[in-house]
């Protein structure tokens, strides 16, 4: 394996190109527990708040907490998944040709994979971080977006979360090199 900085490696087999990029770096141990303490007090505060069901409340008040609940553990799914694949999740793309498969792993357990094919799409291409709406996807406790992608400007696929420019320009390059597309 090659790499191109401490997250993004890549493989040239006979099948095509693997790139693995890590959803984080050794220097995100920080954010890693800031977001573990974040998971662990939003699931006492709606074990608290949801304990309230079991008293002699009105029916209205018990509504009105059923459905705050069902709010609150949709996020709690949303930031325990962002916090699981920061910590153990990888981006695979497999390059073959006019075809891309994007899949994120965590654990080693294989994701859903996308499928492209990329004569039907644009080249691969850094997002700057001003592009509008980009700055969301640029969060730590975000598993989804990316600062690379391919596709219509505005309808892109992303891929690279928080990769860093130069990160990011690089392997855009080598992308662009296997499917023989300039830039």
């Amino acid at each position: 394996m090659n790499f191109i900085s401490e997250r993004v490696g890549y493989e040239a087999t006979e099948d095509g190109l693997v790139v693995r990029i890590k959803a984080s770096k050794a220097d995100d141990l920080k954010k890693l527990n800031l977001m573990k303490a974040w998971v662990i007090a939003w699931a006492i505060s709606g074990g608290l708040i949801g304990s309230a069901l079991f008293f002699n409340y009105p029916a209205e008040l018990k509504l009105y907490l059923l459905i705050f609940l069902a709010f609150w553990a949709y996020f709690l799914f949303k930031i325990s998944r962002a916090y699981y694949f920061r910590k153990y999740g990888i981006e695979t793309l497999f390059l073959n040709g006019d075809q891309l498969m994007l899949r994120k792993d965590i654990h080693g357990k294989p994701g859903k994979s996308l499928f492209f094919r990329l004569n039907e799409k644009n080249s691969f291409r850094y997002l700057d971080k001003n592009t509008k709406g980009n700055w969301f996807y640029d969060s730590f406790w975000m598993d989804s977006g990316g600062n690379c992608g391919f596709g219509k400007p505005g309808s892109e696929y992303r891929f690279g979360i928080q990769l860093d420019k130069t990160e990011g320009q690089q392997l855009i390059k080598l992308l662009n090199k296997e499917v023989k597309i300039r830039p």
